[in-house]
Parts: structure tokens; sequence; C-alpha cells
């Protein structure tokens, strides 16, 4: 009995630890985002050429966005500036490199159809910047 009582609190103290971590992380971003500060968030996007999903940042910063491929990309995926979200939805069962913290946001562009998947809690940010422009 002691065992388990032990086991289920030492659980819940990592649940209640990394619950604290991500609220934290996530009030930074917003402050920051808020006090017009440059905020990355980490986004795997697919683009209407692309076979497989690109690692990068999403940079916001004074109102305008970039896109800064991963470091360790052969050919780097370069995202239109035209891209406007259509929908956010859970990630697929075929999207097998998305886990169940991300949204996938749908979007369009001259180019064709954008996939860009963040996290829930960061996504909304991304969205945010490209609807405004």
């Amino acid at each position: 009995m002691t065992v388990v009582l032990t086991t289920l609190g030492v659980f819940l103290g990592g649940m209640l630890t990394a619950a604290l971590h991500l609220n934290r992380q996530q009030r930074n971003i917003t402050a920051n985002l808020i006090d017009g500060r440059r905020i990355k968030v980490l986004c795997i996007v697919k683009g209407p050429h692309t076979p497989s999903w690109t690692r990068g940042h999403f940079v916001i910063e004074s109102g305008r966005w970039t896109w800064e491929p991963g470091a360790r990309q052969d050919s780097p995926f370069r995202l239109p500036s035209d891209v406007r979200p259509v929908r956010m939805r859970p990630p697929a069962q075929g999207e097998g490199r998305l886990n169940h913290r991300f949204l996938v946001m749908e979007c369009t562009s001259a180019e064709g159809a954008v996939l860009i998947a963040a996290l829930h809690g960061q996504v909304e940010h991304v969205f945010m910047a490209l609807t405004r422009g």
C-alpha cells in the first residue's frame, strides 16, 4: 500500500511540475508578444510540393512574420508569403511525425495547400500573425 501511495505521489508531483512549466512558458511567450519582442514558435510544415514534414521556426516580430527553416535541412522549405489559414484540426492518424499535443493549420497559398503544425497554446500566435497579414 505504501509503495502505491508513494508512486501515485511521485506521478502527481511530476504532472503538476510539467503543467506549471508549460503554463509559465506559455505566459512568457504571450508576454513577449504583447511587449512587441521577437518570439520563435517551433513548427513543422508540409508544403504543396514537399513529400515530408519540415521542421523550423515561425518568427513573429513587430507585427511581421518570417520563416526560419531548421538548420539540418538539405533543401530548406520556403514558406510562401501569401499563406492564409483555412481551418485548424488535430493531427490525422496518418501524420505519424506529429503527436497529440500539436494542432495542424490547413492553409492556402498561390502555390497550393500548406500544413503548419505547432504545439497547442503556440499555434494560436501563428494563426493570429497569418490572419493579420
